[in-house]
């Protein structure tokens, strides 16, 4: 067996040991050495490293693209105000067009009916006049169904001089209404919306005139994209047919009253279009109509008339009443898609209704309006 030798180690622990007694200017000397000897071989690696990495760009280079960036910045901005102001000319112009339409109607019938309605009509135009897009910035997926942020607040306020962006300011998407605001920051603000069970907007049928305009708006959207994608020409004449009928003129009225509520499903995505409607009758006369009895539709002092008419049915086009105060009157909300058997004795109908706004829970961008009432008066 080979005897482990400990030769070297002694050696190596005597000069360590030494190195205590050499004199000061000997170590000093050692340092030095030792220090040019290893910035010699940093400066080497340095050399090495700088060899394979890639070569930094010019002075000039880097200010141009710097440049370019703050262009495409600007470029950016640029965009979206053009874009919101060829919505809100869009929106205008739409606006208008129903308020020519109503006025057509008003002079070949000459009915207080339509008198109302423009009256509506140029209300909401006042207020559309004011209205902003905001982006949608943010959704709490435990609260998804009920609040949404939106990127404008106080600010856009004191940018126009106007109180726009406050609390019980309605919310739209395009021309619906999906919900209100509930809260005001400096650059953001919270909607609550109609999915959630707290608001409570006053509706009411809107049958014949108002409802079929509201389809016939859409299927010309249908048809348009239809005749761009070259389908089969029955699909176009079967499309055509149900515009025609949508424009004939229909006996307009409006009836049953009631209030609609959200679902309320508070956690994640469920349900999210779905509206719960209570209260439904006309069981008091207002400037639309006198009382009318719940089942047959009759007014209360003419019972024995055999006329019938239903005071709600699927289908129907639910629109904001104004009673509430918070919502301007006559926009479209939802349509009816289930009536409950109506029970004995029970003093009105309940429903289940469908937002007119499809893909609730995917919202990009709303509009706001300006509020009915301010902040002060606000319940």
């Amino acid at each position: 067996m080979r005897k482990k030798s400990y030769r070297p180690y002694i050696l190596l622990g005597l000069f360590l040991f030494s190195l205590f007694y050499f004199p000061g200017i000997v170590v000093q000397g050692m340092r030095s050495s030792a220090g040019t000897l290893s910035k010699g071989f940093w400066k080497e690696g340095a050399q090495l490293r700088a060899s394979f990495a890639p070569s930094p760009l010019p002075k000039k280079k880097k200010e141009d693209i710097e440049s370019i960036e703050v262009e495409n910045l600007l470029l950016k901005k640029q965009n979206e105000s053009l874009r919101r102001r060829l919505l809100s000319e869009e929106r205008i112009e739409q606006q208008i067009k129903k308020i020519k339409e109503i006025i057509a109607l008003d002079e070949k019938k000459g009915s207080s009916f339509y008198k109302r309605r423009k009256a509506a009509a140029e209300k909401q135009l006042e207020l559309e006049l004011f209205f902003l897009s905001a982006a949608v910035i943010y959704r709490d997926p435990t609260d998804w169904n009920s609040t949404l942020w939106i990127n404008v607040g106080e600010s856009e306020n004191t940018k126009l001089g106007k109180e726009i962006i406050a609390v019980g300011s309605p919310i739209l998407k395009g021309p619906y209404l999906i919900g209100m605001i509930e809260f005001v920051g400096k650059h953001k603000s919270r909607v609550r919306l109609l999915t959630d069970a707290s608001l409570i907007p006053s509706v009411r049928v809107a049958r014949g005139g108002e409802g079929n305009r509201e389809l016939a708006t859409l299927v010309k959207q249908v048809l348009h994209q239809v005749a761009l994608r070259e389908e089969p020409r029955e699909t176009l004449l079967v499309l055509g047919k149900l515009l025609e009928r949508l424009e004939e003129e229909a006996p307009e009225r409006y009836l049953a009253k009631g209030e609609l509520m959200g679902s309320s499903s508070p956690l994640w995505r469920g349900r999210s279009e779905v509206l719960k409607g209570i209260g439904f009758n006309y069981d008091f006369e207002d400037e639309e109509g006198p009382s009318l009895e719940l089942r047959s539709g009759k007014p209360l002092d003419q019972l024995s008339n055999e006329s019938y008419t239903s005071l709600i049915d699927v289908g129907d086009l639910l629109v904001t009443t104004g009673m509430d105060g918070v919502f301007p009157k006559d926009i479209p909300v939802a349509h009816v898609t289930k009536i409950a058997p109506l029970k004995e004795g029970s003093p009105s109908f309940e429903i289940e209704a469908k937002l007119c706004v499809e893909n609730l829970s995917t919202l990009l961008d709303v509009s706001v309006l300006p509020p009915l009432v301010k902040n002060e008066e606000f319940p």
